[in-house]
C-alpha cells in the first residue's frame, strides 16, 4: 500500500499525492509421501525389521499424479482507476498491457490510534493460541524429521524455499494465511498495532506482515512485535514501506543497509529460525532494472550474514506479476542461498478472475514460489465507480494451489480508501467489516483454511 504523506525531500524528491496509493497440493509434492515411507522403510531396514519391505511397496504404491496443463492466460488491457494517465509497457511484455495505478492509499501514519468505533458486521473471537517460540531448528543441510531436505547452499536454519514451495525449519509445508498489520504507524503499546496482534490471533491467522519504515523509531517495537507473533504462534513477516513506488535502481539496496545494520541486523539474526524478510514493499522500478536492483539489494543481506527467507515484491506497485513471474528464477539463481519468496499484490488489475487463476497457477506450474502479500475486495477512486476484485476466486485458488496470501489490512486506512478495514478502528476481532468477514470467515478464509507452521506444534 503506497502512503499518502510526503517522502523524505533529500531521499525521494517529491511528495505523492492522496490517491495513490487440508488444500490440493503441487505436483511436486505428491512425491512426498512415498518419500518419506521410503525413509521409513530404510531405517526399519537398517534395524533388521522385516516389515521395512512393506514400507518400500507401499511408497511405490503412492506417486501418482499427471502432467499439468501449461497453458498461460495474459492479462487483460485495463484502462487507469480515476482517469489517470497510464505508461504503456511493452506491448510483447504479458501479462499486463498497462502500468498499474498506485496501490491504494493508507495514510494510517497520520492517524489517532483512539478514534472512534465504526461498528461493522460480527465475527466470531476465538481465544489466540499461546504458542512457545520454537527451539533452536534443524542444522543446515539436515534432513528434519517427516520434512524435505534443505537444497545445496542453503545455510538458514529457518524457513527455506525449494520446488516452488516454502517449508519452515523442520522442513514441512507452510502455507501464509494471514493479514497485513500497520505497527509503524500505530506505535500505541497498548492501543495500536502491537496490541491488535492479538486480536488478529484470535481469526485464526498463522502469519502477519507487519509494516515498518526506516524512520519508524525505536527497533524495540519491531523486536517487541515480532516476539508477539511467535507467542501467538504465527509467523512474522517484516516489510520496509519507504520505497513504495520508488523507482531508482539503487532504492532496494537502501532498504537491504537499514536491515543490514545494528540493532536491526540483530533483531533478525535473534529470529532467524520464524522470521521473514519482506525487502520493499511496491518499489516500482522498470522492468529492465528488477533483477539488477534486487540482486545488489539480496548481496547487501548476505554479505552481512541475513540467511533469511527474502520475499521481494512485484514491481507495478506489487501487481505486475509478470515480472517475478519470467524474472524470479534469475534473481533465485543469483541469490547464493537460494533463498527467495516472490509476492504479488492483487488490486484492480486483477478485476477479472481469470487472471487471477492464470497468474496463480504459472507460478506452479514454473515452481515458483509465491505468495499474494497484499490484495482488496475492491478499487475505488471517487468520483468513479468503484472496481471490483473478484476475492473469493482468489481465495479458492490459493487454498486450491497451496498458495499463501495475506489480506490488507487490519484496520486504519485513511484517505478515501476506509473500506479496506478488515475491522472497526478498535481493533478489535469482534466487530468485523463485511469484507473482513469474508476473508476470516468465508468458506476458503483464514478459519477454514489457516494451519500453523509445524515449528509452533514441537
Amino acid at each position: 500500500m503506497q502512503l499518502n504523506h510526503c517522502y523524505r525531500e533529500a531521499e525521494k524528491g517529491a511528495c505523492r499525492a492522496a490517491g495513490n496509493d487440508s488444500p490440493l497440493r503441487v505436483g511436486l509434492r505428491r512425491w512426498r509421501a512415498p518419500v518419506l515411507l521410503l525413509l521409513a522403510a530404510m531405517r526399519s531396514l537398517s534395524m533388521g525389521l522385516r516389515g521395512g519391505w512393506v514400507c518400500v511397496l507401499a511408497a511405490l504404491a503412492c506417486s501418482n499424479g499427471g502432467p499439468r496443463d501449461m497453458s498461460v492466460q495474459p492479462f487483460p488491457s485495463m484502462p487507469a482507476p480515476g482517469g489517470s494517465a497510464q505508461e504503456m509497457a511493452d506491448p510483447g511484455d504479458a501479462p499486463g498491457d498497462l502500468q498499474p495505478s498506485p496501490s491504494p492509499t493508507s495514510g494510517m501514519e497520520a492517524q489517532d490510534p483512539q478514534l472512534p468505533v465504526a461498528m461493522g458486521p460480527t465475527g466470531t473471537e476465538t481465544p489466540p493460541g499461546d504458542g512457545t517460540p520454537p527451539g533452536d531448528g534443524t542444522p543446515p543441510g539436515d534432513m528434519a524429521p517427516e520434512g524435505v531436505e534443505r537444497p545445496a547452499g542453503t545455510e538458514s536454519v529457518g524457513f527455506f524455499v525449494s520446488g516452488g514451495r516454502l517449508y519452515d525449519h523442520d522442513g514441512n509445508d507452510f502455507v501464509m494465511r494471514g493479514i497485513n498489520n500497520p505497527l509503524a504507524w500505530f506505535q500505541n503499546r497498548t492501543s495500536g498495532a502491537l496490541a491488535w496482534l492479538d486480536q488478529i490471533a484470535s481469526t485464526g491467522s498463522n502469519a502477519v506482515r507487519l509494516v515498518w519504515e526506516t524512520d519508524a523509531g525505536d527497533p524495540q517495537l519491531l523486536r517487541d512485535a515480532i516476539d508477539r507473533c511467535i507467542a501467538l504462534r504465527m509467523v512474522p513477516m517484516v516489510e520496509l514501506h519507504d520505497i513504495t513506488g520508488g523507482k531508482d535502481v539503487g532504492d532496494p539496496a537502501i532498504m537491504a543497509e537499514y536491515y543490514a545494520a545494528d540493532p536491526v541486523k540483530q533483531i533478525l539474526l535473534d529470529h532467524e529460525d520464524t522470521l521473514l524478510v519482506n525487502i520493499a514493499n511496491e518499489w516500482d522500478g522498470a522492468d529492465n532494472i528488477f533483477v539488477q536492483a534486487y540482486t545488489e539489494a539480496i548481496d547487501v543481506l548476505r554479505s552481512a550474514g541475513i540467511r533469511h527467507t527474502l520475499v521481494i515484491d512485484s514491481n507495478g506497485y506489487g501487481q505486475r506479476a509478470n515480472t517475478v513471474l519470467t524474472q524470479g528464477q534469475a534473481l533465485l539463481d543469483a541469490d547464493p542461498q537460494h533463498n527467495l519468496l516472490f509476492s504479488v499484490h492483487m488490486y484492480e488489475l486483477f478485476r477479472d478472475a481469470q487472471t487471477i487463476r492464470s497468474t496463480l497457477q504459472r507460478a506452479v506450474d514454473q515452481q515458483l514460489p509465491l505468495i499474494v502479500g497484499e490484495f482488496g475486495f475492491q478499487r475505488a477512486d471517487a468520483p468513479n465507480p468503484p472496481i471490483p476484485v473478484p476475492y473469493d476466486v482468489l481465495l479458492s485458488e490459493s487454498v486450491r494451489l497451496g498458495i499463501g496470501y495475506l489480506a490488507w489490512s487490519w484496520t486504519g486506512n485513511s484517505g478515501g480508501v476506509e473500506y479496506l478495514d478488515l475491522t472497526a478502528r478498535s481493533g478489535s476481532a469482534a466487530e468485523l467489516s463485511a469484507w473482513g468477514d469474508g476473508v476470516i470467515n468465508g468458506p476458503n478464509g483464514i478459519r477454514a483454511t489457516a494451519e500453523p507452521a509445524s515449528i509452533f506444534l514441537e
